[in-house]
């Protein structure tokens, strides 16, 4: 034989092809726990991927080497009960002062926050105000549609100007440019000088389509200052952030004269707080996908193995004439190993299909979860398959390899 391999190769995938349509309901049943299998493997994975990567840009909007001063912490460890966290002092200018202080802080920029309705011509909206500094912009990451930026001139004079969400913008001027157009907020009045980009909903971040940011100094004034402050620190680089959360932690500890051993009555977030947290809750989840998933590809392979097994005992006077004619028994195994190997093959590849289908319509439906097909899933899927099939394989084709061509040409 000039080209056993490839005579092997084809003759298995008659072969297979032939048992499959021959017997279509035995087959159907067999294949749909390893497209069953394959197909939640790939759909869920593909789904957290895109839920991740939109995760990832939320996490790099609020700075990779920023950190976040407050009364209170994002997540809540080392066994810190609501009850004394719920204690912490407000952050106050005081605590600004002093941060500002800190010649490893490379920008430092207060923050406050408000509820107020918004009015221009008739239209209104309920928004959330934000009083900022004029670097408000280096600290948290958006795009403008439209206008700019408040300067440090109008930040530090306290001028009445204003950059608008998307939202916000939309209900209060529909449609045309809302640059140099005065607005009122609550009581008091602000000249609008940017319009933010459309940000749309997002994954427990907060969005900035509804939000009115002023400067800070102007917030006070048409607001009132006893609020709760945060205040945003960035470093000049990621790898100073650890030692700019120390020198944080002193100086506040100092100011608010807390004693050695007293735990901090404030606390520094940063994303990667955040980012330790969303990894942890989602490991579990990823184990149960491959449990559930390799749940199913191993009564999918079982599901091969029976059908393998009555493949041989259907074709025993085959195999005898076969032998007769000069196949040896890796002839043999390798046919009806790779005919298992096949059968696991289309049930992946229509596993693929509705796998990758799945997610892809899912991110059609849900805007900011972006479709992500995950090659580490499909090299999985791809290993998995191949292997139940060599795995619940390998028995029914040394079962075939091993007959005797003389007991078998009898075999009735």
């Amino acid at each position: 034989m000039r080209f056993p391999i490839i005579h092997i190769l084809v003759e298995s995938f008659r072969s297979s092809t032939n048992s499959l349509v021959s017997h279509k309901l035995r087959s159907g049943l067999t294949l749909l726990s390893i497209t069953i299998g394959v197909a939640t493997i790939i759909a869920i994975v593909s789904i957290i991927s895109g839920l991740n990567k939109s995760v990832a840009n939320q996490f790099a909007s609020l700075g990779t080497s920023v950190l976040y001063v407050e009364r209170f912490p994002w997540v809540t460890t080392g066994g810190r009960s609501w009850a004394r966290i719920r204690r912490n002092r407000p952050i106050t200018n005081r605590e600004l002062a002093a941060i500002q202080k800190i010649k490893e802080a490379y920008i430092v920029s207060p923050l406050v926050r408000t509820m107020r309705t918004a009015y221009y011509k008739g239209n209104q909206i309920d928004a959330t105000v934000r009083g900022t500094s004029w670097q408000y912009p280096e600290l948290r990451k958006f795009d403008l549609e439209d206008g700019r930026f408040f300067t440090h001139g109008e930040d530090e004079k306290g001028k009445p100007v204003c950059v608008i969400g998307w939202e916000v913008y939309k209900t209060l001027f529909e449609k045309g440019s809302a640059i140099g157009k005065r607005i009122r907020v609550g009581n008091s009045y602000f000249t609008v000088v940017g319009v933010i980009a459309k940000q749309g909903q997002s994954f427990g971040f907060g969005s900035f389509d509804d939000n009115i940011i002023i400067p800070y100094h102007c917030f006070i004034s048409s607001f009132g200052g006893r609020r709760n402050l945060t205040v945003l620190v960035a470093a000049k680089n990621p790898d100073e952030i650890e030692l700019l959360r120390e020198r944080i932690r002193v100086a506040l500890r100092g100011i608010r004269g807390l004693k050695p051993g007293t735990p901090d009555d404030f606390s520094i977030n940063s994303q990667e707080m955040l980012l330790k947290e969303y990894k942890e809750t989602t490991r579990n989840l990823w184990a149960a996908i491959f449990a559930i998933g390799g749940l199913a590809l191993l009564v999918g392979g079982i599901g091969i193995m029976n059908i393998m097994l009555i493949t041989v005992n259907e074709r025993i006077r085959e195999i005898g004439i076969r032998k007769a004619l000069g196949a040896t028994k890796l002839h043999i195994l390798l046919q009806f190993l790779l005919e298992a190997l096949i059968q696991c093959w289309i049930g992946g590849a229509v596993g693929f299909i509705g796998g990758v289908m799945f997610p892809f319509v899912i991110s059609l439906i849900v805007k900011k979860l972006p479709f992500a097909l995950s090659t580490t899933s499909v090299a999985v899927a791809i290993i998995f398959t191949s292997a139940i099939g060599l795995i619940f394989g390998i028995y029914p084709a040394l079962k075939a390899a091993k007959m005797s061509p003389v007991d078998a040409l009898r075999y009735e």
